[in-house]
């Protein structure tokens, strides 16, 4: 058996509960600022406007404060409420205050990074926003695992996965070779066709049941959702390295 040097993973839907975090976040910010009176679906237009912006993030014509502001003033444009940029950063501050006991890891991370962290070292590959990574892994209890250097946020590279340049600042900061690399990750196209694009082996892992029935439907094709899972193709593809 030859064992990959490291292994690097996504953070977002991989190993911390973004979904819920959102979830949660809102639900304190909305009651605090806002007792909990604003229209009806009004958090479904918040995320949907997100994830609209987050498509313009990742191509970089906008920034993450501005992503932050335009999916608050645009969830109440949809309502026909014009809202001014001062209560968009207002809503933003509360809801960061509270981002440290809303963030939580899926239930099988901390064994799942317990058990690579034996035989490989880690690292962290990430298209998340640049002032939360370290926090988020702080916040949920993995900061030891995962040295400063080790840890790639694409915006600092300039682009976001699956652009080769990203797995490129990775590979460099760990002095590795792409070959002896293995990415982690939930997003198929950014983390598993990225990273294999580059040279890098890769394993699709999404560990929201909801969201794995997602991709599937999406795909065609079936994610890993349990550690048990992911370790046993990792074994499985170290094995086949001994022979190549």
């Amino acid at each position: 058996m030859r064992k990959f040097d490291i292994i690097f993973l996504d953070l977002d839907h991989t190993l911390v509960d973004t979904r819920l975090q959102y979830k949660l976040g809102l639900e304190h910010t909305i009651a605090e600022l806002y007792d909990n009176k604003v229209p009806k679906n009004w958090t479904l237009r918040f995320m949907a406007n997100h994830q609209e912006l987050w498509g313009q993030y990742d191509r970089r014509e906008i920034t993450m404060p501005v992503l932050r502001r335009e999916r608050f003033l645009r969830a109440w444009r949809d309502f026909g409420v014009e809202k001014p940029e001062q209560e968009a950063d207002e809503f933003q501050a509360v809801y960061d205050a509270n981002f440290d006991t809303t963030l939580f890891p899926y239930p099988e991370t901390k064994d799942l990074i317990a058990d690579l962290a034996r035989d490989h070292r880690l690292g962290i590959i990430t298209n998340g926003s640049p002032d939360l990574q370290e926090r988020k892994l702080a916040a949920v209890g993995l900061l030891s695992y995962f040295p400063k250097n080790m840890v790639t946020v694409s915006e600092h590279i300039g682009m976001a996965k699956p652009h080769p340049s990203v797995y490129t600042a990775a590979c460099q900061s760990a002095a590795v070779e792409p070959r002896d690399a293995v990415m982690i990750g939930d997003n198929y196209r950014a983390d598993v066709e990225g990273a294999e694009s580059f040279g890098m082996s890769a394993i699709w892992y999404v560990p929201d049941m909801d969201m794995a029935r997602e991709a599937e439907e999406r795909e065609g094709k079936r994610p890993l959702t349990k550690r048990t899972e992911v370790l046993n193709a990792l074994r499985r593809m170290e094995n086949d390295r001994h022979f190549v």
